[in-house]
């Protein structure tokens, strides 16, 4: 998992060239533009999906993890707490859609995970390997606020290795 904010200047040589572009992507698309949709830009490997939620108590919201993709969780707006801790593959699952057409595992809440929550305010981001169990939308503050997010997914197969 890595944790970061897009105008940090590491993500310019640090990271896979692929998901350098998706966060560069993030830092140029502005929180106006973003609704509820999801779509390939053009000419990139990677999917889209701009997200107009309202974030929700922790037990209500669903711990994920993907087994052929690598998501990343960028805050254009608002705020949330993002659940993190390692898969290691002994943990209750609530539902499996791990197929070609989703790839989306769900687990049970279980108090044993190691669980840490990671504030993700304007700017900053998350990139989630197959290996990490991720739970957004969850409550920064007080209580439910609106939050925009862009998430990108990137298949594994297109990183260089």
């Amino acid at each position: 998992m890595i944790y970061g904010n897009v105008n940090a200047k590491e993500t310019e040589h640090a990271y896979d060239p692929l998901i350098v572009r998706a966060i560069d992507y993030c830092r140029h698309t502005k929180a106006e533009d973003i609704h509820e949709s999801k779509f390939m830009p053009e000419g990139e490997d990677f999917k889209v999906l701009y997200c107009e939620r309202v974030t929700g108590p922790k037990s209500e919201k669903k711990a994920e993890v993907h087994s052929r993709m690598v998501e990343i969780q960028y805050c254009a707006e608002g705020r949330q707490s993002m659940g993190y801790y390692p898969d290691l593959g002994c943990f209750p699952v609530l539902e499996d859609h791990l197929s070609e057409e989703r790839d989306v595992r769900f687990y049970q809440n279980t108090e044993d995970a190691g669980e840490i929550m990671l504030p993700l305010y304007p700017g900053q981001y998350c990139v989630f390997f197959p290996e990490d169990v991720h739970r957004p939308w969850c409550t920064a503050g007080t209580g439910p606020e609106p939050i925009k997010m862009i998430v990108i997914q990137i298949p594994l197969s297109k990183l260089s290795r």
